[in-house]
């Protein structure tokens, strides 16, 4: 006996989340309407969204070093708060595409929320470009590298110590423009599925495609902004100019404006009648328990665990044995955005059919490989050289935009007409809640290596055999992930069959709730642990071990 469930408001022809009989539509677009043009007048405004997410993600984060600690010399628990709180909103994803698939305002559900978030994120912006981030803390940032004894009572009399006071206000006006940033995101995510699934089965892609290569476009701006413009003495950096923190702001302002009318008038967008709540968990629940959702939802999860396992000895090693400098490692990683986006340019132009498993099996067996040679030869002192170390990681974003964007296209062959917000933020979200758990593991294991910074630093052939292993280690778990990779469909058609007769399983739909829910408490816990001092020192938290004889 089948369960049909519909949204009480709409016609029950109008709904075609059903597993035995979806409504096919010409070209094998997954709902009417007919494709459209995102760079008309019409949808201009939806790749807007992206560009300013891109700018204002890639730019505000990576403010939070160089000016909190920086130039304010806040402590570092502070500066870790900051971190969390402008990151904990993207783990709520799903939660915000719930309200935005429910919630219609003036019966439209994406682009008031879109203009409250941009709204919201703008008048953030204006009020930390409008506030005085006072005088830095050190008059000469070379004190900040000097030792405690080295300081006289007459540098120390020179210190601005009213600086640590003033950053506490920055911190929570960035938190409450990444609440807005992120809420537009989420909204336009929704959009982008709904204009996606109108695209033809030989196109669909193509959208995905467009406005992640307009994001990291951005981000590659961003990152030119934070890296060389905002890289004064003052924030840590080695140039003698530098934008001030509140002039920086000013130009984040000013990129966010246009976006709040582009949203509105810009978007189209069809009303909507609203949704009883009852019924649309129901059928979210429904979804849940298809099998090509939670099946692609555990292959998420489980390869993004063991693809996301790393070692924790990777920073000294890039800072004492490949000898990088952090303005060579800024450029570097502003030309990988390039390459990035232009990747993701050439997937949607030729590989809109490539083979989904093989070519994720590529990408990540090349990134292994290519790592791999970069890491073993370094640590043997084969070749030790920044050009080396920094320039293969940019070359492995070639395979990673590849990865990237076909991860996006599984999704939208997923969502069904009505939870496109939900499950985009429970799908899109599930690989990145597996970080912080791959980040534990990966430190649990290390902790049995001698690969602290003073091991690295020594360079005895003892520390050069544990850091192997730790290599092998490392990658052995990185290449597992590829074990899960049937769980992915091959391609749009394989998907389609799926859902077509894949079935579904009330005990595979609850296992999917109880992980990710565990996964998303686990996310929060490790973040609120990483700000207290307590327990930021834990390894759970991000630490490298408590010491009992030094707690209090």
């Amino acid at each position: 006996m089948s369960m049909d469930f519909t949204f009480s408001p709409r016609k029950e022809n109008e709904w075609f989340l059903n597993t035995q009989s979806p409504t096919e539509f010409e070209g094998g677009a997954l709902r009417d309407g007919g494709e459209v043009n995102i760079w008309s007048r019409d949808y201009i405004g939806l790749v807007v969204q992206y560009a300013a997410v891109g700018m204002i993600f890639g730019t505000l984060p990576g403010t939070v070093y160089p000016f909190l600690f920086n130039y304010l010399n806040m402590e570092g628990t502070q500066v870790v708060s900051a971190v969390v709180l402008l990151n904990m909103p993207w783990s709520f994803k799903i939660f915000y595409g719930m309200i935005t698939d429910c919630v219609p305002v003036m019966g439209y559900r994406r682009r008031p929320f879109m203009l409250m978030g941009w709204t919201l994120c703008f008048a953030m912006l204006l009020v930390m470009a409008c506030m005085d981030a006072g005088a830095p803390y050190f008059p000469d940032h070379k004190y900040a590298r000097m030792d405690a004894k080295e300081l006289t009572p007459e540098m120390i009399a020179t210190f601005n110590d009213s600086a640590h006071h003033v950053g506490g206000k920055f911190i929570v006006l960035m938190m409450i423009a990444a609440i807005g940033y992120v809420g537009a995101d989420v909204a336009a995510d929704a959009m982008m599925v709904e204009v996606a699934q109108r695209e033809p089965e030989a196109t669909r892609g193509y959208t995905q495609t467009t406005i992640y290569m307009v994001r990291t476009a951005f981000v590659t701006i961003s990152s030119v902004l934070t890296g060389l413009a905002f890289n004064g003495k003052d924030y840590g950096g080695d140039f003698d100019f530098s934008l001030s923190f509140p002039q920086l702001m000013v130009i984040l302002t000013v990129c966010c404006l246009p976006v709040i009318p582009l949203s509105w008038y810009c978007i189209k967008e069809e009303r909507h009648p609203g949704v009883i709540f009852r019924d649309y968990l129901a059928e979210l629940w429904h979804l849940v328990q298809m099998r090509p959702v939670y099946q692609v939802i555990v292959y998420k999860y489980l390869s993004g665990v063991f693809e996301n396992f790393t070692i924790t000895c990777s920073g000294p090693m890039q800072a004492y044995w490949a000898g990088a400098t952090p303005l060579n490692d800024k450029v570097m990683a502003i030309m990988g955005n390039a390459i990035f986006a232009i990747t993701l340019y050439c997937t949607g132009k030729y590989g809109l059919h490539w083979n989904w498993r093989s070519m994720h099996a590529i990408t990540i067996i090349s990134v292994t490989a290519m790592d791999f040679i970069v890491t073993m030869f370094t640590t043997w002192d084969v070749l030790r050289n920044q050009w080396f170390w920094l320039g293969v990681p940019v070359v492995e974003n070639l395979p990673n935009g590849i990865s990237f964007v076909i991860g996006t296209y599984v999704i939208v062959e997923l969502a069904g007409e009505g939870n496109e917000g939900a499950v985009y933020g429970l799908v899109g979200s599930v690989a990145n809640i597996a970080i912080p758990l791959a980040s534990t593991l990966s430190k649990n294991v290390d902790s049995y290596f001698d690969v602290t910074n003073s091991d690295i630093v020594e360079d005895t052939t003892h520390v050069r055999w544990e850091v192997t292993y730790v290599l092998i280690i490392r990658y052995s778990m990185n290449l597992a992930g590829l074990v899960f990779l049937p769980l992915l469909p091959r391609q749009k058609g394989e998907t389609k069959q799926l859902k077509h007769n894949g079935g579904s399983s009330r005990m595979m739909g609850l296992l999917t709730a109880c992980y990710f829910g565990c996964s998303l408490c686990w996310t929060v816990m490790v973040n609120i642990m990483s700000i207290y001092p307590s327990t930021s020192c834990l390894v759970i938290a991000g630490g490298t071990g408590c010491d009992s004889s030094g707690s209090h």
